[in-house]
């Protein structure tokens, strides 16, 4: 069966991501992109364009910034944004959870003794 225009847009987008160093998860149920501690610049976030169903992004450690930011704003099923030690500005940080209140964003590091739930090892 041949895949659709936005099914191979996806793909692309997705091979795109894995290029420029992220990993994730990509279900049915759960889209989780990772770029943190990677080269990721604010003009690579355009690739989601074509990959809009990211619920949780990191960008962590990156030198991402406010125009990168801006690259986000059609990611309607993104609940939560990590952007710890980032180029961000605290003001593009406001201006995005007013236009996005229902996303978390996480702007500080995990406590020295949190454990991650999926690995039960520590950050």
């Amino acid at each position: 069966m041949a895949r659709s225009p936005i099914q191979r847009k996806a793909q692309a987008a997705w091979k795109r991501i894995e290029s420029l160093g992220g990993h994730g998860v990509w279900e049915r149920e759960l889209v989780v992109v990772s770029f943190a501690n990677t080269g990721v610049t604010d003009e690579d976030l355009t690739v989601f364009r074509d990959f809009p169903y990211v619920q949780i992004l990191d960008l962590s450690h990156t030198n991402v910034g406010d125009a990168g930011l801006n690259h986000l704003a059609g990611l309607d099923a993104l609940e939560e944004l990590a952007i710890v030690d980032t180029k961000i500005s605290e003001p593009a940080i406001k201006a995005f959870q007013r236009k996005h209140p229902s996303v978390k964003i996480t702007t500080e590091p995990p406590p020295k003794d949190a454990v991650n739930p999926f690995t039960g090892k520590p950050f």
